[in-house]
């Protein structure tokens, strides 16, 4: 019997379950899944501008955005039928403004918001750009690329014996149940979630981590949050912020946890607002100490060590607004605001 990820006697690639897997470039792979993200980004965006307070219901239900927004506004259907059937002809004057949409001052003009939105749904909703994503995250992925960033936490854990004894781990942003988390055994269970996840077959919960019910007892708290290239994508500082005061709501207090963090290199070496220092002694005032911490090529790794105990609310009160470390004409604007 073949097993996962084997050849067949024709050199062909065979699947888990005994399909031919589909190879994408690793160029090709990298453009699909940024431009996926980014049409999720501009979506969220939208969403907040036009008023709709229950987001988090709606991003679950493509269908109910579509027929709520198209009674606010025609402009929608507009913006859907102007990508016609081929989606890979783009209208590059409304691409330029969807980049530049967060900046525009537009937020009062529903009409146009529509508009944005249908172009942008037209493409999220295709079943086939779907299945792109689906498989291009797969490859990303893939051990072969060395695009399965838990091998670097598996192999800290190993390297250092940390206790991770009976221990669980919530993955956020999974992308296969193959990787290395899920397989070194390590684990007695992990909890894999992604907010793009359209099916659960292959062992993923498609769900928001910001809609997680927080637990209530240590016994439902996880030993370990894996968090890689999910942080990066969040739309907004404080947005961002959010989700990185939310960490500790579902780590263990009664013993060591620990919080595995990946993000593009540029955020942190490249940032006008954001350095490796101040990444840390912000995590630092959320009760995190950094115990290991490495950059490749593109992406830097981080892995903390939670306790309650050492939270700051007077060094958490530091990193409430946006502080230019330095500047430069080739910097991003990554930043993180705490609540």
């Amino acid at each position: 019997m073949l097993k996962r990820g084997k050849k067949s006697i024709t050199g062909k690639t065979i699947g888990p379950h005994g399909s031919q897997i589909k190879r994408i470039k690793p160029q090709s792979t990298r453009k699909i899944i940024r431009r996926y993200h980014f049409l999720l980004q501009r979506k969220q965006l939208l969403l907040r501008w036009l008023n709709f307070q229950d987001t988090s219901t709606l991003e679950r239900d493509d269908n109910e955005i579509m027929e709520l927004v198209t009674l606010k506004s025609p402009e929608f259907i507009k913006g859907w039928k102007i990508r016609g059937d081929s989606l890979k002809s783009r209208d590059l004057k409304i691409e330029e403004q969807l980049v530049k949409l967060p900046q525009s001052g537009k937020q009062n003009d529903p009409s146009q918001l529509c508009f944005y939105l249908g172009y942008i749904m037209k493409e999220l909703k295709d079943e086939s750009g779907i299945n792109l994503y689906q498989e291009a995250s797969r490859m990303g992925q893939d051990a072969n690329r060395g695009g399965d960033s838990s091998k670097i936490l598996i192999r800290w854990i190993k390297e250092n014996e940390y206790d991770l004894t009976d221990s669980t781990a919530l993955e956020i942003g999974s992308l296969s149940r193959y990787n290395v988390i899920s397989t070194c055994g390590i684990f007695n269970s992990v909890t894999r979630i992604d907010l793009n996840n359209y099916n659960d077959e292959d062992g993923i919960i498609q769900q928001d981590f910001m809609e997680r019910p927080i637990p209530k007892t240590d016994n439902n708290r996880f030993d370990l949050i894996s968090c890689s290239l999910v942080l990066n994508f969040v739309p907004t500082p404080i947005e961002r912020g959010s989700m990185c005061l939310r960490f500790s709501e579902f780590l263990r207090r009664d013993r060591p946890s620990y919080l595995f963090i990946v993000l593009p290199l540029p955020c942190i070496n490249n940032s006008r607002y954001m350095t490796l220092d101040y990444f840390t002694e912000m995590f630092a005032s959320l009760g995190y100490k950094r115990i290991k911490y490495h950059e490749a090529k593109k992406v830097c790794y981080f892995l903390f060590l939670f306790n309650e105990d050492d939270k700051s609310n007077e060094s958490f009160k530091n990193y409430s607004r946006k502080h230019k470390l330095k500047d430069g004409p080739s910097m991003n604007n990554f930043s993180i605001t705490l609540p």
